[in-house]
């Protein structure tokens, strides 16, 4: 990834948690910012039954390797925690300082005992709440809030976790919010719009408006849907079955599978806007989320039209990105309007896509990282 040897570092040494999915490209900025990097990529309990811990140094991959994990949840969460343990004792040195960096509270179980062997700091990036009176999800919640006040680094994935955490939206170098950073693909010649193709990805559930936008394709002929995702087999026998009802069957591409990255890309480059409906109700988290569908239309360069939930809406607006609705009443006019003033909406996308451009966003988020290491910074590689 980095072939100088000279190249100077932002940050010396990190142990950081990533995933598989969407997640703003913060493995691949802090490998190209990082002297010694050790990533853990922890899979979700229902799935793939390994971890993944990748270790790089001075931005190339020197190491990846699996380590096992489980579906049952004691078994699950004690092994994550062995192997935090045992690869962060492993990775971090007995004189250099490490940061940890992590967003789950198991991540911080120990610390003060850990921190009496290992010279680290701990840095806590907050990506989700959850507004439920569940016994389970309240207690959750309070280890967070607990641990949250005991960690001087902390960020915050929306202005709504952080109001959350703090009573109002702090905005220091130690404690801010932090959104997904994005990297945008290579910026290709839009396609004609005529037919007009509306792009919707992710999960197809009840309750996203898609019988609206099939009724909006109804009237609408000079329009076409690519509607990309899994979906519980009775409902989407529904949307089948209502597709060729509405006759609609020729006019809407739903494979009902799984799409990689290139397959993905290259449905998107057919088509003009990323649709987002959410369920607003208050029990939804997504109100304190940074929806990675939306960056990810940014990232394909689509404008979006998607319901008012979640911080993003604001940068949606000032830079006139896509539009945002109330109800998926306004759904039609939103389209048309995207359509009919579709190179606005293109420019505004791109200015978009340069705010939260991940190397410039996230070296200003994380300003207070270069504060940890004893050193001039950028510190220079080993």
């Amino acid at each position: 990834m980095i072939n100088s040897e000279m190249k100077k570092f932002t940050y010396k040494r990190i142990f950081a948690y990533g995933s598989s999915q969407f997640c703003g490209h913060i493995e691949e900025y802090l490998a190209t910012h990082t002297a010694e990097l050790c990533m853990l990529i922890v899979q979700p309990r229902i799935g793939q039954h390994q971890n993944l811990l990748r270790r790089y140094s001075r931005g190339v991959l020197l190491e990846e390797r699996l380590l096992c994990s489980s579906q049952n949840i004691v078994l699950y969460y004690t092994l994550w925690y062995f192997h935090h343990v045992r690869e962060l004792l492993h990775f971090s040195g007995s004189k250099e300082t490490t940061m940890v960096f992590g967003g789950h509270p198991i991540v911080f179980f120990g610390m003060s005992l850990l921190k009496l062997i290992r010279p680290l700091v701990y840095t806590y990036w907050i990506g989700d709440y959850f507004p439920s009176s569940h016994p389970l999800i309240r207690l959750y919640e309070r280890l967070k809030k607990w641990y949250h006040d005991r960690i001087p680094h902390t960020f915050y994935l929306s202005d709504a976790i952080n109001r959350v955490m703090n009573g109002t939206v702090m905005k220091t170098p130690f404690r801010r919010t932090v959104m997904w950073g994005l990297k945008p693909y290579p910026a290709m010649q839009a396609p004609p719009v005529s037919p007009f193709n509306l792009l919707f990805v992710g999960l197809i559930r009840p309750g996203q408006g898609l019988e609206k936008l099939f009724g909006f394709l109804k009237e609408h002929s000079e329009y076409r849907l690519s509607l990309i995702g899994v979906g519980h087999a009775g409902y989407v026998a529904e949307l089948h079955t209502l597709l060729q009802q509405t006759g609609l069957a020729d006019r809407v591409f739903f494979p009902n599978r799984f799409y990689s990255e290139p397959e993905l890309l290259e449905v998107a480059r057919r088509c003009h806007v990323g649709i987002a409906l959410y369920d607003t109700t208050t029990e939804n988290f997504t109100h304190y989320a940074d929806p990675g569908k939306v960056k990810a239309y940014a990232e394909m360069r689509l404008p979006v039209v998607m319901t008012r939930i979640s911080d993003i809406t604001f940068y949606i607006e000032k830079f006139n990105s896509g539009i945002v609705i109330d109800s998926t009443d306004e759904l039609s006019n939103a389209i048309e309007k995207v359509r009919d003033n579709y190179v606005i909406y293109q420019n505004g996308i791109q200015q978009f896509i340069d705010y939260f451009d991940y190397t410039n966003y996230y070296q200003k988020s994380f300003l207070s990282f270069e504060e940890i290491w004893p050193c001039p910074s950028p510190c220079k590689a080993p």
